[in-house]
């Protein structure tokens, strides 16, 4: 599993991210907790599929400005 903590434009990440598959990785959105949200992957390394995360919402026009983190859920 992987996590990103956003506090704004959670609407938008989950749109982009939930059962789809991105470069490859295919993301399902398993839980939200306040700014947390944390994704289910297909990926084994789940670094990867973070960073990979995070390329693609920093790839869209309303995620280019937006200061987030990615990271494993452990």
């Amino acid at each position: 599993m992987i996590f990103l903590n956003a506090p704004i434009q959670q609407d938008q990440i989950i749109a982009l991210l939930d059962d789809q598959t991105v470069n490859g990785i295919h993301y399902k959105l398993k839980s939200k907790n306040g700014m947390k949200l944390v994704f289910d992957t297909d990926a084994e390394d789940l670094a990867a599929a973070a960073a990979n995360a995070k390329k693609a919402i920093k790839a869209e026009k309303w995620g280019s400005v937006l200061f987030f983190q990615a990271g494993v859920e452990k």
